[in-house]
């Protein structure tokens, strides 16, 4: 897939595309990142969004956990910048802190303070109601990209002789008019409508199989809210500062990240069954309550800019579109609309930005062997699903071994034991915390833990 630093803008933008039509359902972070690859490829992308588009500073009414941190990994930061060139500079101009993370960010972890240490894992963080008007901003200024605002999706249409999709069906929905009832043609449709997709109950009517879903509750529930940084803090030597939840024995955490605009966002994490209050007093009575000292001062020092707001954890619910016998070609399904993960542990949007790079590079490679694009579909699904399977095991493993109730495999038996003899060495072992910092975002894959170095540390530990 070009990413804008083998050709010019100029001579992308004027290359001849071979596919006329692309619809994507939803306009948020997924749905733009997967415009802005179909913009290489196809004539007209047709952005289909149930939302108006928010006013500069408002969060999209369609996203449940806007008003909460929203943290990129070091693995999406670089397929962000990729995608849009210029992205990190354009967030730092707004004062979206650019900082390493093993000396900025501050993990008190179950077990201890993490090692401060640089390790050149650069991070940016910014509120998602910024990144998303920038990205916004950015894709429909593509010639190729059209947005449709308050526009209700109500099905597709599918033709079950050819196997494949053929339109998409809805209305636009103008304040104070009528309905207007719109048939969409495209030769290629990605539904990136996030956790709430219809799509499985459309292809069920259609007569389609119904696919399998996976659902992992999470035990999680958070309070957040907005705060001015004072100058008293503008010294400090960190710009985020978590406290990790780690059940049992650590049902309490939290997260303080300094955001664009000389703000933090004051994130208070813990089990559902116990909901951090929404009054000033009790919020910071909460926080004075947690270990990590950095809450209790955050707290009591910043302006508070919002109120506070609170969110139920939706746990993590993957749905099998993969291994479903048939699949209509032209159809696809990523971001949030395929798998919902764990947001404590912040991989769903850098996972999200590895499908639509994953979809655009397939789609490239189909467009120079001079091939249709709907045959894409069903191969996109099986690799999409190699793209989850270890993100979802690290999500799902920490929140099955969170109940008590559920019986563990074997193989999540063993993940979870030397997990936790993990976070316990990584306090006095910058090595290995380097390591797990990697595998942490996305860097390096898990393989990486299993160095020898690790497991002999581990092992120690243990024998102690």
């Amino acid at each position: 897939m070009a990413s804008g630093t083998d050709i010019s803008r100029a001579e992308a933008e004027a290359a001849p595309r071979p596919w006329r039509q692309a619809v994507v359902l939803g306009g948020g972070y997924a749905g733009l990142l997967t415009a802005r690859v179909l913009a290489e490829t196809f004539e007209r992308v047709t952005v289909i969004e149930r939302d108006r588009a928010p006013r500069a500073g408002e969060p999209r009414p369609g996203v449940p956990q806007a008003r909460h941190p929203h943290g990129m990994l070091a693995r999406g930061g670089q397929l962000l910048e990729t995608l849009f060139p210029g992205l990190r500079e354009e967030l730092s101009a707004r004062q979206a802190p650019v900082f390493d993370f093993g000396t900025a960010y501050r993990s008190l972890l179950p077990t201890g303070w993490a090692p401060s240490a640089h390790l050149d894992i650069p991070l940016q963080s910014c509120g998602r109601d910024t990144l998303e008007e920038c990205l916004r901003r950015r894709v429909t200024a593509l010639p190729q990209v059209e947005t449709l605002d308050g526009f209700r999706a109500d099905g597709l249409a599918l033709d079950r002789a050819a196997g494949r999709v053929r339109a998409v069906i809805g209305r636009r929905l103008a304040p104070g008019a009528t309905p207007e009832n719109l048939t969409l043609p495209a030769d290629l449709v990605v539904d990136a409508t996030g956790r709430s997709s219809p799509l499985s109950r459309w292809l069920e009517a259609a007569g389609y199989p119904r696919a399998r879903r996976l659902a992992v509750a999470s035990p999680f529930a958070y309070s957040s809210r907005l705060y001015e940084i004072p100058d008293s803090a503008r010294d400090h030597d960190w710009l985020c500062s978590v406290e990790v939840p780690f059940l049992p024995a650590v049902p309490r955490g939290g997260g303080i990240l300094a955001i664009d605009g000389g703000r933090w966002i004051i994130c208070l994490i813990t089990r559902d069954d116990d909901l951090p209050p929404a009054d000033d007093t009790g919020f910071l009575e909460y926080a004075t309550g947690l270990r990590n000292p950095h809450f209790a001062e955050c707290v009591a020092e910043g302006t508070p800019l919002s109120r506070t707001y609170r969110h139920t954890n939706p746990g993590n619910h993957w749905t099998l579109f993969h291994k479903m016998p048939a699949w209509p070609d032209g159809l696809t399904v990523l971001g949030d609309a395929l798998c919902t993960l764990n947001p404590l542990y912040g991989q769903g949007m850098t996972v999200a930005a590895e499908q639509a790079v994953l979809l655009g590079t397939m789609l490239g490679e189909r467009a120079a062997a001079g091939k249709p694009a709907g045959p894409v579909a069903r191969p996109f699904q099986r690799r999409a699903a190699r793209l989850l399977r270890l993100p979802w095991t690290f999500s799902t493993t920490a929140d099955l071994a969170a109940d008590p109730s559920r019986a563990l495999s074997l193989g999540r038996r063993l993940a979870h034991r030397y997990l936790t003899g993990l976070l316990a060495v990584l306090p006095e072992d910058p090595a290995a915390y380097r390591r797990f910092a990697r595998v942490q975002h996305m860097l390096d894959g898990p393989a990486a833990l299993a160095h020898p170095s690790v497991l002999l540390s581990v092992l120690r530990h243990c024998a102690r």
